[in-house]
């Protein structure tokens, strides 16, 4: 089935090419930069990994220092790679002058370790959580989630990428070296002002969430990386605060989905260009074996006309082709045949995928994303940043109160819709599976394990989930919109799980 867009617009990143309000600095027309890696922890032997949640400056280009925040280095974290079946051990310190909580988005694991606003950490003070991996592999994130501080926290560089892997996985004929054939890419867009300093106002957002002007990957603009002339696999994730990004290459070449949140398809679906949703993983695998260089566009898809419908495909032909200056690639991929390449075709078969049969879902929930729910007032804000407004069922987040107690172990259908717009809807402490978006059949790259699903006004998106830990009310689960200013409006809920 041909992915159609009709919910929202999208326009390519960059000022040249929509004459767009932001006019970029001089500092950021500097010559391309190297695709930095994040450093590799592996938690798999055990052992403690120490995490340092602190200050840092980073240059996203050149010669200029931006003050930011991340986890072990200036900005972001590093990769942590753990293992199906066994035990990783983190161990937080925070060094800043307020309070953080770390969440892990995508693990399957009790409330108590979860990371969500519960579990904040004081200034100067540990956490340290036991998690036992028991999930199949996939690529997970973390990023802080302070309560009313989530967006700036994330936008400020705290959140990191999480490996996990299994035996199957293994077993199939993958790109799997790590930062050479086998890359991160969080894609994240950020604004600056003249001196290179990162802007950020929750107060100040719109009703869309804060959107930045300027694409980064891994903390750089439209790095360059050297790879093998071969199958590469890129690990995406949607890091934006607020961006729905469509991802395609710049000489529409194929690519291949093999993998989204919960973990790798039942089968590689080729594609040209696909969306991803704030929070949302999706990897894939381009073949370069032609040695031509492959420029990665993130377009974003908020600023296209309105009224434009269709299928995606011809809506990037006719805007590529468009009388405009050519998109400037977010990333690009230089095969180097010095490189030893991975030319294995892609198997053919993956995952097994089996969804519950109609009669174990014992329970149906609806919830409707408000944008003005709290009329203006509600539950007070966190930290000076004022009333909470947007709600879910007519409530604003209170970390107070439970909304919804569910039975660990039962599978359940979750009907989710907003009043207004669009949203990323995210589940902790679980993968699901989408049995329609806004209404509609569930494309193939989107038959995988989830814990993001997109929703809109025109139709209830559904999906069937089953918990299987606990989350007590001490230390409950969330769901919510990933539009992190939305969430720290209030669009977020606590439930159970007993």
């Amino acid at each position: 089935m041909p992915f159609t867009l009709n919910r929202r617009s999208f326009v390519a990143g960059g000022a040249a090419l929509v004459g767009t309000r932001f006019v970029a600095p001089a500092w950021a027309k500097a010559a391309p930069v190297s695709l930095p890696i994040p450093k590799l922890v592996d938690g798999t032997s055990g052992e403690p990994l120490n995490l340092t949640i602190r200050k840092g400056l980073w240059s996203f280009m050149p010669g200029v220092a931006t003050p930011t925040l991340g986890i072990n280095q200036d900005y972001l974290g590093p990769t942590i790679r753990t293992r199906r079946n066994s035990e990783l051990n983190l161990n937080y310190h925070n060094t800043l002058n307020e309070g953080v909580s770390v969440h892990g988005h995508g693990l399957h694991v009790p409330g108590e370790v979860d990371g969500g606003p519960q579990l904040e950490i004081a200034p100067s003070q540990r956490w340290q959580p036991t998690l036992s991996i028991v999930q199949p592999a996939a690529t997970c994130w973390y990023h802080s989630h302070t309560h009313g501080k989530t967006g700036e926290h994330v936008y400020r560089g705290l959140a990191g990428m999480m490996i996990i892997d299994d035996d199957m996985s293994d077993d199939l004929p993958l790109p799997r070296t790590y930062g050479v054939d086998d890359l991160p890419v969080i894609i994240q867009d950020r604004t600056f002002d003249a001196k290179g300093h990162l802007v950020y106002s929750l107060k100040d957002a719109d009703e869309d969430g804060w959107l930045g002007e300027t694409v980064i990957i891994n903390g750089a603009i439209s790095p360059v990386a050297r790879v093998p002339a071969g199958k590469v696999r890129l690990r995406l994730l949607n890091g934006a605060n607020a961006r729905f990004y469509i991802v395609t290459f710049a000489d529409k070449r194929t690519f291949h989905k093999i993998a989204c949140d919960g973990g790798l398809l039942s089968e590689p679906v080729e594609m040209t260009a696909m969306e991803m949703a704030p929070g949302e993983r999706c990897e894939i695998v381009v073949d370069l074996a032609d040695g031509a260089p492959a420029g990665l566009l993130t377009l974003f898809e908020d600023q296209f006309d309105d009224e434009e419908e269709g299928v995606l495909s011809t809506l990037l032909d006719r805007f590529l082709s468009a009388d405009r200056p050519a998109p400037q690639p977010s990333l690009t991929l230089t095969p180097d045949k010095a490189l030893p390449a991975h030319t294995a075709p892609l198997p053919g078969k993956m995952a097994e995928i089996v969804r519950p049969k109609p009669s174990e879902i014992v329970r149906t929930r609806d919830f409707m994303l408000e944008m003005d729910g709290g009329k203006g007032g509600g539950h007070a804000g966190h930290a000076g940043h004022g009333a909470m407004s947007m709600t879910i069922n007519g409530a604003v987040m209170d970390m107070s109160v439970i909304n919804e107690e569910v039975k660990r172990g039962e599978w359940e259908r979750w009907r989710i819709r907003a009043d207004q717009g669009a949203h990323p809807f995210h589940v902790h402490g679980c993968s699901f599976l989408i049995e329609q978006m806004e209404g509609a059949p569930v494309t193939p790259d989107q038959q995988g394990w989830k814990d993001m699903v997109v929703l809109d006004d025109d139709d209830w998106s559904e999906i069937v989930v089953r918990f299987d830990h606990l989350a007590t009310k001490a230390y409950p689960y969330m769901y919510h919109c990933h539009i992190l200013e939305h969430e720290d409006h209030g669009m977020m809920g606590q439930f159970t799980v007993s």
